[in-house]
């Protein structure tokens, strides 16, 4: 199989041309560094992305907290994962790092907060 992949590893974005197998990738061109094989490699044979989003808080000064997955997870499961957090609802206080949701859906994965949400005065 042939493709075109553009790395977003770092701000060269290269466009990457590649070929692989069922198993393997077997040649790349216009790589510019290692990083863009690995990447290409990834999105051909375990395409992950991290999942950004927010869930609502109870008894805070914010209503939502912003969110994100830790590590990314598998790119079949975004839309599930998304599904499942629509029905999650924290209580403050909530701080940064805190797991709101551990291994969501068996991936491994925990949905952490990146915002500091105190109780409401």
């Amino acid at each position: 199989m042939k493709g075109q992949f553009t790395c977003v590893v770092c701000p060269t974005s290269c466009v990457v041309h590649a070929e692989w197998n069922e198993t393997e990738l077997q040649s790349t061109d216009h790589a510019q560094c290692k990083l863009a094989c690995d990447y290409v490699r990834g999105e051909i044979f375990d395409p992950r992305r991290t999942v950004t989003t927010t869930v609502r808080v109870d008894h805070g000064e914010l209503p939502l907290v912003s969110v994100k997955t830790d590590p990314p997870v598998p790119k079949k499961t975004v839309f599930e994962i998304m599904q499942q957090l629509a029905h999650v609802v924290v209580r403050a206080p909530v701080n940064i790092g805190d797991i709101l949701v551990a291994d969501i859906l068996g991936t491994g994965s925990n949905i952490v907060a990146t915002k500091k949400i105190a109780l409401k005065a």
